[in-house]
């Protein structure tokens, strides 16, 4: 059994579900804020921590740690999903084709383009391009998110491309792609039904690693400020807050909490790790199936 594996997917499909369905199991509504009282000579004032009415506490604010969560999960999740979704597609098919097409390598002196673009850090392009609209944006959070997303998929492109370019060179070499080319198949079906089919497994495989280097980013980006969905900027004082409560803008917007109030922090921040150790270990349990898979000797 690859425990590995299983654990990923265990891990993943309890997020999932919790972001389609925890809400219906919330015990507060995303807008129902906790009120000052005074009871038996104790004043309480959020944030109130966990306790049996909160189970995850309320930030300062008095709203619900895990009412957050729930809502801020589906944009996390799904716009992370959409991202890699969309980089495979667009990249995987550019290095399909140059990989088959292209040069076994490239002219001496010259550095294909994608290599290039690699040694630029992602999240310093991505925060050049969003700051001047992701501070109090007029669009709507689901519109803002789109932008995100087009960004982080043109970005991400290259990367994939190359990563795909140079494992489809490699296939192009083997012995039943030159054995059906030599036989007058067309390179279009050759790449339908011989590269392609063999390449799937790595396809997959880069997808997750796709979805945990997009997650990563919105870690990096939180610390900058730039929020999935966009950022509420307040002042006096100057405050940034998620309009999505995604995860990764919670725990962006809750750094100051590390000394006080810790939940604040630590509650997203727990969220947001476990969901991203979820797919790495489905990376790596693909990883080992795939290996032992293909190394297993043929039986006459």
């Amino acid at each position: 059994m690859n425990k590995t594996l299983l654990a990923g997917l265990v891990v993943t499909a309890f997020m999932l579900l919790a972001s389609l369905f925890g809400h219906y199991f919330a015990p507060h509504d995303l807008n129902e804020s906790a009120q000052v009282s005074y009871s038996g000579g104790t004043l309480t004032v959020p944030p109130l921590p966990p306790s049996a009415s909160y189970p995850l506490g309320t930030d300062k604010y008095g709203y619900d740690m895990l009412a957050k969560l729930l809502a801020g999960s589906r944009y996390t999740i799904f716009v992370a999903f959409a991202v890699a979704l969309a980089r495979m597609a667009i990249g995987g098919l550019i290095g399909l084709m140059a990989g088959y097409f292209g040069k076994a390598k490239p002219r001496a002196g010259r550095l294909p383009l994608w290599n290039v673009l690699n040694g630029i850090p992602v999240f310093v392009i991505v925060w050049m391009i969003m700051i001047g609209i992701t501070m109090n944006p007029g669009a709507s959070a689901p519109a803002m998110s789109l932008i995100l997303a087009v960004v982080l998929t043109a970005v991400g492109i290259p990367s994939v491309a190359g990563t795909m370019k140079e494992k489809t060179a490699i296939v192009r070499e083997k012995q039943f792609v030159l054995s059906a080319r030599s036989i007058g198949a067309g390179s279009w079906r050759i790449l339908r039904k011989h590269v392609f089919p063999h390449m799937k497994e790595s396809f997959l495989i880069l997808f997750v690693q796709e979805i945990v280097l997009i997650l990563g980013l919105f870690g990096q980006l939180a610390i900058l400020n730039i929020f999935v969905g966009g950022t509420k900027m307040l002042f006096d004082p100057v405050e940034y807050l998620s309009r999505t409560n995604e995860w990764s803008g919670l725990v962006g917007q809750a750094r100051d909490n590390l000394f006080t109030n810790q939940w604040i922090l630590f509650v997203p921040l727990a969220a947001y790790v476990v969901f991203i150790l979820g797919f790495h270990l489905i990376s790596i349990g693909l990883e080992k199936h795939y290996r032992k898979t293909f190394a297993k000797a043929s039986q006459l």
